[in-house]
């Protein structure tokens, strides 16, 4: 747990003011702490969300913070970084937006997501404006993204899945075909190699619907390794896996805004890719 020591300079509630005065956490973060009773005004620990007045002492005791971002590529107008598991895009305690903001004093936005223990790479935009340049790319299509992904079965050399998705509260659910509030999916794969009862492949979606790889695969009985929510719980605990063995290794840009074209012209790939090589069996 890391202290901190702050001065208050105006009348507030202390949630408030934790908040307007310590980046890089969440209100999440602020409130467990006052629960636990590890948020000290004057000497005195609380635990409701008192008003606290100029002068006053705070101390607070949070978890410490380890810098997550592996910054991949940067320009004037975006970043991509590479993810690591266990971190939220925007979402979540101390998500790669928040810590860049806390780090560099700089906001960005989100492109498109990754869940939190899928690992790779994904781009954010510097401005308001670049980022609607980028979603509109994005719906025409003219953003690649490969994923890896190792998963159970005897896949063909390479196949065209199209179906049908409906997004619940916190999961999706897979039709072969069109039901209510259901969109069409479509996600492709070919084969690198395989391994015993496992395959590696490489993945290309055209929507980035929520949850869209991993449900989408397993809809077609194939469970990508680690998966706890749309895999095969028993198999995972064989491989000693419990999340997802899925990476976003790949972008090409092919734009037609001419600001953008320069990236065109790269292939953003990550050197340390997902592979099957050593992953065993207990």
């Amino acid at each position: 747990m890391k202290k901190y020591v702050l001065a208050c300079q105006k009348q507030e509630k202390i949630l408030k003011f934790l908040q307007n005065n310590l980046k890089g956490y969440s209100y999440s973060n602020f409130l467990r702490a006052l629960r636990q009773k590890d948020i000290v005004v004057n000497g005195e620990r609380i635990s409701s969300n008192i008003t606290i007045s100029i002068n006053d002492s705070v101390e607070i005791y949070l978890p410490e913070r380890k810098n997550v971002l592996d910054i991949f590529y940067e320009d004037d107008n975006i970043i991509i970084f590479n993810k690591p598991k266990k971190v939220e895009v925007v979402d979540g305690d101390f998500n790669l937006s928040q810590q860049y903001e806390s780090q560099f004093g700089k906001k960005i936005y989100a492109v498109h997501r990754l869940d939190a223990n899928t690992t790779g790479l994904v781009i954010f935009a510097k401005s308001e404006e670049i980022l609607s340049r980028l979603i509109e790319q994005f719906k025409k299509h003219n953003v690649d993204k490969y994923y890896l992904a190792v998963v159970f079965g005897k896949p063909k050399d390479c196949e065209v899945f199209e179906d049908y998705l409906v997004k619940y509260d916190k999961f999706v659910k897979i039709f072969d075909k069109k039901v209510k509030n259901s969109q069409k999916i479509i996600t492709k794969y070919k084969k690198i190699k395989d391994q015993g009862e496992l395959s590696l492949l490489e993945v290309e979606i055209q929507n980035g619907k929520m949850h869209q790889i991993r449900a989408h695969l397993a809809f077609h009985n194939l469970p990508i390794l680690g998966d706890e929510k749309y895999g095969d719980s028993k198999l995972n605990k064989i491989y000693k896996q419990s999340s997802q063995c899925l990476q976003s290794y790949k972008i090409e840009f092919n734009v037609d805004d001419k600001k953008l074209s320069y990236l065109n012209n790269i292939s953003f790939e990550l050197k340390k890719q997902l592979d099957i090589q050593n992953i065993s069996k207990i």
